[in-house]
């Protein structure tokens, strides 16, 4: 199985759509620049909190090696996402497909959609479910995987 690690995957896609084409007027937007940086923005701040989240609990952030995760995490914005830092980089590279807003980056917040969810959730999901068990399954009734 693939384990590139989520931050490498939101470099590739970014960069990607950078090198892919220049902008396009698909529909005028007026001030797009404004907009993509206030999703950046957004985006990082909903990527910090859940990692001050998981360093004050004494768990690990680590996307590849989630074997020393110590603590099942339910508060804060993880009341509202299973997966905050993740959804945090999809708005990051929403924010670029903004920007530029060329066919190839429209695609790429589906890529990573669909890339996360499949290479990367779902283990964390299985191995979520094999170290808290119910406690796990609980909260994942309650709260939904993205938003």
């Amino acid at each position: 199985m693939l384990k590139i690690p989520p931050p490498i995957l939101v470099i590739i896609l970014v960069t990607s759509i950078y090198f892919s084409s220049y902008k396009l007027d698909l529909i005028s937007i007026p001030n797009r620049a404004l907009y993509s940086i206030i999703i950046l923005l957004l985006g990082i701040l909903v990527i910090i909190s859940p990692v001050y989240k998981f360093i004050k609990s004494k768990t690990t952030v680590n996307p590849v090696e989630f074997k020393n995760v110590e603590k099942l995490v339910t508060s804060g914005i993880y009341k509202y996402s299973r997966n905050p830092m993740y959804l945090g980089m999809i708005m990051i590279i929403i924010s670029t497909t903004v920007y530029y807003f060329n066919f190839y980056s429209l695609l790429t917040p589906f890529i990573f959609y669909f890339w996360i969810n499949r290479f990367q959730i779902k283990r964390e999901e299985v191995f979520l479910e094999e170290k808290f068990g119910q406690e796990y399954l609980s909260y994942k009734t309650k709260t939904r995987r993205w938003i």
